[in-house]
């Protein structure tokens, strides 16, 4: 092996530890000769995960290091949102457990390597279509947040509560209960008024807008009355998520008939 390609691996194996997702197109794109990359992987210092990516091997890779590969690695503008934003931060560890997927939001599909990979915690796409924001708008004026998972190495782009929420009852009924958004709600306590009210006139479900106003009215929390609506279009005609359910006339929705049975 020449100097130069031994420096090349040197400073791959130092800068990546076991474990680690390297997309092929990053690896090229700094200096990484694409025919060295089979060699890496003859030589064991790399595994393939698929067309288009590495790893390297010794540990098991985990949804993170998947992410952090497409986040940053990529630079694709994909977030954990929706459940899986909710669960990593507390407010919904108590719906779901181990081995359901992480929800990555963005406007473009998973490449074919990670919407494939088998992980504990496998990553799934799903469109970020629920929100029309301006164009300059900042990721934390999106509802955006950066974080670092409890025992991970990276930090990774979240959906806030607030936004998580709205992505979470965008998946109602077909995916989730009304019944399981009623329980997180009931536990969001100290969402940031200015920052609902831009996402919901940001908002561009009907029902999902109607739903969460609706369940966060059952459960008078404080931050409901510092809303500003004004911005916020809320539809014509009646919604219905289940048949013979309960009607709020106020948000013009009908809710499940049993939800005040909860304990």
């Amino acid at each position: 092996m020449s100097e130069q390609k031994r420096q090349s691996l040197n400073r791959l194996l130092s800068e990546f530890p076991p474990g680690s997702i390297l997309p092929t197109r990053w690896l090229t794109g700094h200096g990484y000769a694409d025919n060295l990359l089979p060699k890496y992987a003859a030589g064991g210092w790399l595994a393939s995960v698929g067309r288009g990516a590495y790893r390297r091997p010794g540990v098991e890779p985990s949804w993170a290091e998947v992410v952090h590969a497409l986040q940053h690695l990529l630079q694709l503008p994909l977030h954990v949102g929706g459940l899986s934003a909710l669960d990593r931060t507390g407010h919904a560890h108590y719906l779901r457990f181990g081995g359901h997927p992480v929800f990555l939001y963005g406007a473009c599909p998973l490449p074919k390597w990670a919407a494939k990979m088998q992980l504990a915690d496998p990553v799934e796409w799903r469109s970020d279509r629920l929100f029309d924001f301006p164009t300059q708008s900042t990721q934390s004026e999106r509802g955006l947040r950066r974080l670092r998972p409890e025992g991970e190495r990276h930090e990774l782009l979240f959906a806030g509560e607030e936004r998580a929420f709205l992505e979470f009852i965008d998946e109602m009924p077909k995916r989730a209960s009304v019944q399981e958004g009623d329980l997180v709600m009931q536990g969001l306590t100290s969402l940031r008024p200015a920052l609902v009210s831009a996402l919901l006139g940001a908002c561009t479900s009907f029902k999902v807008k109607r739903l969460f106003l609706a369940l966060a009215n059952r459960h008078h929390h404080v931050w409901l009355k510092h809303l500003d609506l004004t911005k916020v279009d809320l539809g014509k005609g009646k919604r219905a998520l289940t048949p013979g359910g309960k009607y709020d006339s106020r948000f013009l929705i009908t809710l499940p008939a049993d939800l005040d049975d909860l304990g």
